[in-house]
């Protein structure tokens, strides 16, 4: 698996990012935009420190765990909300959504009462209220829902940027997507600092037009620098929209930010690793691994940047633990030919074609893999293998072309000429050979060389002594190229001399050992020193 491009990453731009997080307010945004483990993570890790208000805190963990149908957990938090401030009216609406789903309406009006009394002029409370009826059911609820909206736009002067959240919300269970970006879009009008607006309109609009999505996010961090959520998102719509070295760059920011997570760390190591960054991508992935030793894809990444930086050793032994390790392991073909080339590297060409071996058990139908392999056994010299290899790569093609049959010839070709005394193999691999040949004859018109490689095959099956059929054909290449005009022309750079050249000395062993012709000796031995001359040999 490829990334398209070659990247050019601004790695020491990135390492240069401001450190600075917005503390418990990152996991505020995150639920907000309903990424709610990611918020789960980030106000939990925050919830004591020193700058965070604990009853918003507690009121927004409260919200997490009730979007993730925890309700008794949500309710812890929203009393510990209550406890660290009593006049907070957000953990009331947080207990009255409680007693919604519940059942208890009338509970939950009396929480509601008590969240308007302590926030009389927050418009925001209006429309967390209509947002618990929302969530309750918002057929059922209808009528309450309306009521809340209604009076938030008419308190507000329609300005309150939740309005226009919800609204966009209740567009998307709808599934009127365009109406719900729209709404989006107007929340971060009456607020050009509204997280969840811009992360929600690029999420519903990215399909549409990610560009403009993308420079929506841009516009946010303009003004947001800090949000981790921004960051985390700009960051994601790049790689999403295949713009790596943006991905890569906006990654080696947002890994600065304090809220970060892990799994971004290694996606960042994963776009340094393809864009060719192999000492950077290398030194993230470590780190990754400190903290998280069974992480599979920077123990995967390790090995790979390894191999690319020519510590071979280093990557036989950290490939071997990537494989051991991982028993059950959702290999890609690219780790075994990776695993191969370090093997290659390390010295150990046995244990790269063994590992080349693996690759094409475990994906046999890769008709790519399947070539490499061939080609590893011909550079080998375990020509046999290589030519069993490509008859299986040309199995699995819907439609060889012309150069894979006439690859195919070749192969076979090295194994009868290679084959000894065996009579038997020379026989079977010529005839293999000279199928291949007959069906790039039959989709082509007949070229010198083709026939040159028939003609090869004949003298291989033959122990590499010129008969009747090797003449035969050579004859026949002969006549082809004498009708090519400069074919025997030395100061042609298309010349045909060399083709001419192996006939004619061919035929001359032909004529004065295998089926002796004085004349036809003499007539081919005159020809080839012609040729030797216009070759300048």
């Amino acid at each position: 698996m490829k990334i398209k491009a070659i990247l050019t990453l601004m790695v020491a731009g990135a390492l240069a990012a401001s450190a600075q997080s917005q503390g418990y307010k990152d996991g505020v945004e995150y639920y907000k935009a309903g990424q709610y483990d990611n918020a789960r993570t980030i106000l939990q890790n925050t919830l004591n420190n020193s700058d965070t208000d604990k009853a918003l805190a507690n009121y927004y963990l409260g919200q997490t765990e009730l979007a993730l149908g925890n309700k008794a957990e949500a309710a812890k938090y929203f009393n510990a909300g209550v406890a660290a401030d009593a006049e907070n009216p957000y953990n009331y609406v947080g207990l009255g959504s409680i007693d919604l789903l519940n059942g208890n309406e009338s509970a939950a009006k009396d929480n509601f009462k008590k969240a308007q009394n302590f926030g009389k002029k927050n418009h925001e409370i209006t429309v967390s209220i209509a947002r618990a009826y929302f969530n309750a059911d918002p057929v059922k609820f209808a009528k309450e829902l309306d009521s809340y909206l209604a009076k938030a736009h008419k308190d507000s002067k329609h300005s309150e940027p939740s309005i226009y959240i919800l609204e966009g919300d209740m567009a998307v269970a709808n599934k009127d997507f365009g109406a719900a970006a729209g709404k989006y879009e107007m929340a971060t009008g009456y607020d050009s600092a509204n997280p969840e607006g811009y992360v929600k309109y690029a999420n519903s609009y990215f399909h549409v037009n990610p560009q403009f999505s993308i420079q929506k996010l841009e516009e946010f961090l303009k003004v947001a620098p800090n949000s981790a959520l921004g960051q985390r998102e700009l960051a994601e719509k790049y790689y999403e929209a295949n713009f790596w070295n943006k991905a890569a760059e906006q990654y080696g920011k947002y890994i600065q930010n304090p809220n970060h997570f892990p799994q971004d760390k290694a996606r960042y190591a994963v776009l340094l690793y393809y864009g060719e960054k192999y000492p950077e991508s290398l030194k993230v992935s470590k780190e990754v691994l400190a903290q998280q030793p069974d992480n599979f894809q920077v123990q995967r990444l390790i090995f790979l940047n390894e191999t690319q930086l020519g510590q071979f050793e280093q990557a036989v032994k950290d490939g071997q633990a990537f494989f051991a390790k991982n028993p059950n392991g959702r290999f890609t073909s690219n780790d075994y030919t990776t695993l191969s080339d370090a093997y290659a590297g390390a010295g150990q060409d046995s244990l790269a074609v063994v590992e080349y071996e693996k690759a094409v058990v475990a994906f046999p139908d890769n008709a790519d893999l399947v070539s490499s392999l061939s080609t590893l056994y011909g550079k080998n010299k375990q020509y046999e293998k290589s030519a069993q290899a490509y008859d299986k790569y040309v199995a699995l093609l819907e439609e060889p072309s012309v150069n894979d049959l006439f690859t195919g010839s070749g192969r076979w070709l090295n194994v009868a000429a290679t084959a000894g005394d065996n009579q038997a193999l020379r026989a079977s691999a010529a005839a293999k050979g000279v199928e291949y040949v007959n069906k790039v004859i039959e989709r082509a018109e007949p070229s010198p060389v083709i026939l040159q490689r028939k003609a090869r095959l004949q003298l291989a099956e033959n122990g590499n002594t010129p008969n009747a059929d090797a003449i035969a054909t050579y004859d026949q290449m002969l006549a082809m190229l004498d009708a090519i005009q400069g074919a025997k022309d030395a100061t042609n750079p298309d010349n045909s001399l060399p083709l001419y050249k192996e006939a004619y000395m061919f035929n001359v062993l032909y004529y004065t050992q295998v089926e002796p012709d004085k004349d036809k000796a003499a007539e081919f031995s005159g020809l080839l020193k012609d040729v030797n001359e216009a070759l300048g040999q």
